[in-house]
């Protein structure tokens, strides 16, 4: 490790940090690291050709802080590095006085519960290789609509009471990357669910989706995966367990569990009573 150097990450390092994300099988995309470093903090290591090989971020909301999963490259692994830079922005963001939370697979949670982390729910990656024919809208369906930028405002509304924090910016970014996949479903004029999703390295990620029920969750879920192409990928709740199964009659597969966590509380920030999937481990 003599040869690396540690380095506060900005989004001028998003072009190398997105090939990083290759080496590691990661999903990032260089948006996704610019969309971070501009928001969050970052801590990585580089070479000695100041490319990086290991990075670090946390995304503040507010009274919490959202600690990504930290990446390295195949050849640094096994040194301690994750530990090194986990710590370093952990410290930051205690520092600034907020809790922490975050993903994580089994094989991590004994260390996270280590740390002081409680468990809040599980969540199930899920995986398509392609979902195809599109699965058809539900007879006496919820009425669906694209998502316009006029409807923001009241999802993010509905998205701080399941979160808990504020997201409207981030809200706007996923709109703005794959807005033919963004869609809002209304009843009597009201809002009663969303969803956005993003282009990803290896696969689209479909979330956050929230619904006040299950069919107005598949009826979401349908328009937006009609409208995605190649490899998608979707972090839904384990409790849902009608929209898991329907899930899995489109081409679903579970990849791994997921537990979402949080340290030195017994409860999340939000209520996650609407809550069909989250926005994956890079943005709560």
């Amino acid at each position: 490790m003599e040869s690396l150097r540690l380095t506060d990450l900005s989004p001028a390092h998003a072009e190398p940090l997105s090939g990083l994300s290759a080496l590691t099988g990661g999903n990032r995309t260089a948006d996704d690291w610019r969309f971070l470093l501009a928001r969050g903090i970052g801590a990585g290591l580089v070479d000695v050709d100041e490319a990086p090989v290991a990075a670090a971020t946390a995304l503040p909301y507010g009274r919490f802080a959202w600690i990504c999963p930290v990446l390295v490259a195949p050849d640094w692994r096994g040194q301690g590095i994750a530990s090194l830079l986990a710590t370093e922005v952990v410290r930051r963001q205690e520092a600034a006085g907020r809790v922490l939370a975050l993903d994580t697979t089994p094989d991590g949670r004994q260390a996270c519960r280590r740390a002081g982390f409680r468990d809040l729910y599980r969540l199930g990656r899920y995986r398509a290789e392609a979902v195809s024919p599109p699965p058809a809208p539900e007879a006496g369906g919820p009425p669906v609509r694209r998502l316009a930028a006029a409807d923001l405002e009241a999802v993010s509304r509905m998205d701080r009471r399941l979160f808990g924090a504020d997201r409207l910016e981030l809200l706007h970014h996923l709109r703005r990357r794959q807005p033919e996949a963004a869609f809002a479903a209304f009843r009597d004029s009201r809002l009663s669910g969303y969803v956005l999703a993003r282009d990803g390295r290896e696969a689209v990620q479909v979330g956050p989706l929230a619904a006040i029920g299950d069919d107005v969750a598949r009826a979401l879920a349908a328009a937006a995966l009609g409208a995605v192409r190649g490899p998608v990928r979707i972090d839904a709740v384990d409790d849902r367990r009608g929209f898991v199964e329907w899930l899995q009659t489109c081409g679903f597969v579970l990849q791994w569990p997921v537990i979402r966590m949080v340290r030195s509380r017994k409860a999340g920030f939000g209520d996650p009573a609407l809550l069909y999937a989250t926005a994956g481990p890079d943005l709560g």
